[in-house]
């Protein structure tokens, strides 16, 4: 088995386009079209990951956090980023990350955080927006079904938990050929009025270009009739953060030790009065504190994050409990979703989580 048949599993399941504009989610480095000879797991791109990779013959290293962020001026073995480039090219090794597409993903890592807390009626705290775009074209009526076959094999028409959706009328067209066309229907100069079906379908804006492309290939027209259209829907299933409802109410006291037992938390920050009950949880792993004010407005009594800074306690008044438990100590599970995805569908080689791993904050 080829590594790319693993990452396309996992792409199914997690597709980039749910990642954030910021983000690079996906293949770091290496070559995804050798064998598989094994998968490790770990939160961070690290140098003791690649050697345990190394050590335990395993060529596929998925991170939640990306190796590259940012654009990279040099790659040298001057510094951790370039020594791991280099020494992972060396050994043929490839680095997978899956950020901000698990974190938007359905069941992805806000999910289990929410599940982890014991929440229920779970709902996500800010869907994205602006994912999609729907084509509409026109073709010969009859002429419309090997195009609509291969652009559902591009990445059309899916919806949620439903595929190879789509929406078709019928109609009358015109059009008139130049004498230098070369019409699938028709003649020179003659002003025809054929059949023809609208055919609907929406897409991820990211491969649109794919979408166009295929289009053109399969279309029988020699200027095949289209549009795109931009599309604001949100999608409730996916985005970041998640909100939901504790089976009992609980006084926040109480609610903090299930925070300490089920993320397996020595301390955290908080802000707002701690003398109310809890029953109302929004959360958010990592950097959440910019979805502080929608927590508030969805009526959460307390929004649980990381990296909140000093302003963003009094945001909201303590009106609402705002704990800061880390970025990592709100992320760091997310290990559990990518090495169980791995596990229940492939068993011909072995996966391996790293172990160890902190946030590298030590209070002193």
């Amino acid at each position: 088995m080829k590594i790319k048949e693993v990452i396309s599993h996992l792409e199914r399941k997690f597709p980039l386009y749910w990642q954030e504009e910021y983000d690079n989610c996906g293949v770091q480095c290496g070559d995804k079209e050798q064998e598989i000879t094994g998968a490790l797991v770990c939160f961070n791109f690290s140098e003791k990951a690649i050697e345990e990779a190394i050590a335990n013959n395993t060529n596929l290293i998925i991170s939640h956090h990306p190796l590259i962020f940012k654009g990279l001026q040099k790659i040298e073995p001057t510094f951790p980023t370039g020594r791991m480039i280099f020494k992972a090219i060396q050994h043929k090794l490839v680095l997978y990350s899956m950020h901000t597409n698990i974190d938007n993903g359905i069941e992805g890592g806000n999910w289990l955080f929410a599940k982890k807390l014991g929440l229920k009626e779970i709902k996500v705290l800010a869907p994205k927006e602006a994912l999609f775009r729907k084509l509409v074209f026109y073709a010969p009526n009859g002429e419309e079904v090997p195009i609509i076959d291969a652009l559902f094999a591009a990445g059309c028409g899916a919806i949620g938990n439903y595929i190879n959706c789509s929406f078709r009328t019928e109609g009358k067209g015109t059009f008139q050929p130049l004498t230098s066309a070369n019409p699938f229907i028709g003649q020179a100069d003659v002003t025809e009025m054929v059949d023809e079906v609208r055919v609907e379908m929406i897409f991820p804006k990211a491969i649109q270009q794919k979408v166009i492309k295929t289009l053109y290939c399969h279309h029988p027209y020699e200027e095949p009739a289209f549009d795109i259209f931009a599309l604001e829907n949100s999608i409730s299933q996916i985005g970041l953060g998640s909100i939901g409802i504790l089976p009992q109410p609980m006084r926040a006291e109480d609610f903090f030790s299930v925070m300490k037992q089920e993320l397996n938390l020595q301390y955290f920050r908080v802000s707002g009065k701690i003398d109310r009950t809890i029953q109302k949880v929004a959360v958010c792993g990592g950097s959440g504190s910019s979805f502080i004010r929608m927590a508030f407005a969805a009526g959460a009594d307390i929004f649980i994050t990381g990296d909140v800074k000093y302003h963003d306690f009094f945001s909201v008044d303590n009106q609402m409990i705002i704990a800061d438990i880390g970025h990592f100590e709100g992320e760091s599970f997310i290990k559990e979703i990518i090495y169980n995805e791995l596990k229940e569908n492939f068993s011909n080689f072995a996966t391996i989580i790293l172990e160890g791993e902190k946030s590298g904050i030590i209070l002193v």
